[in-house]
């Protein structure tokens, strides 16, 4: 595989940070009859696990591969609006989903797990006070708000760190660090006037990875952990959704509902990133913001949404 050098970097890195809670973006026509869930493989095999209705949103795979949260929105009637609540599910069995406790009336969605599996980060949203809250997986407990941010996006460091997206203005994303034990946020990366989302930190907790638009489309961009005012844009044909492979030497990432990879070699200067390797993995259902895939705990294998 030809290697070529990532790009150069740029000296300065903005202050405030925000991160905006994405909303679901809508499903196309075709996915009206729902989704089918299925895991595919690096070559393009792919086992389905079942089907989910139209509104189905964002699976997250726990961290031990056996659960899988997602999103579904309620019915309206006459008694209750319409609502979007969590549901977990065991992956072998999608009938078996099970709804986590509404907080609030409106909206729960943006789910993700904590690196432990014990409880899920998720953003509540159509009434007040919204923002982000944590609860135990298994629904016991109550809720408990952790910040005002738009959309939890990773939880890291043995569930000290919770990245999570803040929004300035309409659609200036950014994205900061929340300590859970402080609840002192830190942001990491917020340029002004464009976007940047997707986050995902590497295994070593020594780079992050990223969405900005700041070029006029979408692009994977990456900076070492702690930062130091460099960065390094990654692709250059468009690239969303950046996610490392367990041992932090391959980013995977989508363009136009194709899955790419590219190998990824730190050296004493800077890292340097092999051309985009497109691989046999297409056709899923992924939209501009929230990332709608996930890859297996064992990095073989991504958790796709395809149309029914």
């Amino acid at each position: 595989m030809r290697r070529r050098a990532v790009v150069v970097a740029v000296a300065g890195l903005a202050a405030a940070m925000a991160l905006p809670a994405v909303p679901a973006d809508p499903a196309p026509a075709s996915a009206s009859a729902g989704f089918e869930l299925a895991l595919v493989d690096l070559r393009g095999r792919k086992q389905s696990l079942g089907a989910l209705p139209a509104s189905v949103f964002a699976p997250r795979l726990s961290p031990d591969g056996r659960q899988v949260l997602f999103e579904l929105a309620d019915e309206a009637n006459a008694d209750a609006p319409a609502s979007t609540r969590l549901y977990v599910a065991p992956i072998d069995d999608l009938t078996k989903r099970r709804a986590l406790p509404l907080v609030g009336t409106g909206q729960n969605w943006a789910g993700v797990w904590t690196d432990d599996g014990q409880r899920v980060v998720f953003l509540v949203g159509g009434s007040e006070p919204g923002g982000l809250y944590w609860r135990r997986a298994d629904g016991t407990g109550e809720a408990e708000r952790l910040v005002d941010g738009r959309a939890p996006e990773g939880v890291y460091g043995n569930g000290r760190q919770l990245a999570y997206i803040t929004l300035t203005g309409n659609r200036d994303y950014g994205v900061s660090m929340l300590d859970l034990a402080s609840r002192e946020s830190t942001p990491l990366v917020d340029r002004p006037g464009s976007e940047q989302h997707s986050s995902r930190v590497s295994p070593d907790l020594r780079w992050i990875a990223y969405v900005s638009n700041e070029t006029g489309r979408q692009e994977v961009w990456l900076e070492p952990l702690p930062q130091n005012g460099k960065r390094y844009q990654l692709t250059r044909d468009g690239g969303s959704h950046p996610l490392w492979s367990p041992d932090g030497t391959t980013l995977y990432f989508d363009r136009d509902r194709r899955m790419y990879r590219m190998r990824l070699f730190f050296g004493a200067e800077m890292p340097k990133a092999s051309a985009p390797e497109a691989l046999r993995i297409r056709g899923f259902q992924q939209g501009d913001l929230r990332r709608q895939f996930d890859l297996t705990p064992d990095g073989r294998r991504f958790l796709l949404l395809f149309p029914r």
